[in-house]
């Protein structure tokens, strides 16, 4: 029996240094570089809506966004109060999330916010979604709620 305690425990803190090694919390904004643009995707906290967990992706054009081709180059699962940040090369990208997809362009040194904000259709539906552009004051104000934002693994 104290054998089987002491695995479970073991089993149990590893699990716990795991998780924690898993994300970290918002510290400051990262500098870009003068060739690359930089990408915030935030998933800000809303308490009555914050139960599901979104897939989200982000597609590149290739040239312009009218000529329709378009690769897959990364996704993520973003929970309430997680972000991600991604580096990207000059271009037109795509960024998708449910039913929703928010087209922009990345520039050399560029630093871009996308938000997936959430509201409320009514007492008994899922919530609905949609993608907004933030200007910097906004996204650290959200970065920095509460406990500050989860950042999770990105490129």
């Amino acid at each position: 029996m104290k054998k089987l305690r002491a695995s479970l425990f073991t089993i149990w803190l590893i699990g716990l240094f795991a998780s924690c090694a898993t994300s970290a919390k918002f510290q400051s904004l990262e500098k870009t570089t003068d060739a690359r643009a930089l990408l915030y995707v935030l998933r800000p906290s809303r308490m009555a809506l914050s139960l599901w967990s979104f897939r989200v992706e982000l597609f590149q054009y290739e040239g312009s966004f009218t000529s329709d081709k378009k690769s897959l180059i990364a996704s993520w699962s973003l929970d309430s109060a997680d972000f991600i940040k991604v580096r990207l090369d000059p271009g037109f990208y795509s960024l998708r999330c449910k039913d929703m997809d928010k087209i922009f362009y990345a520039k050399e040194g560029e630093i871009l916010f996308l938000s997936l904000e959430l509201y409320n259709r009514g007492p008994f539906s899922l919530p609905g979604l949609f993608i907004k552009s933030l200007n910097a004051e906004d996204a650290l104000r959200n970065l920095l709620e509460g406990s500050r934002m989860n950042e999770i693994g990105g490129g």
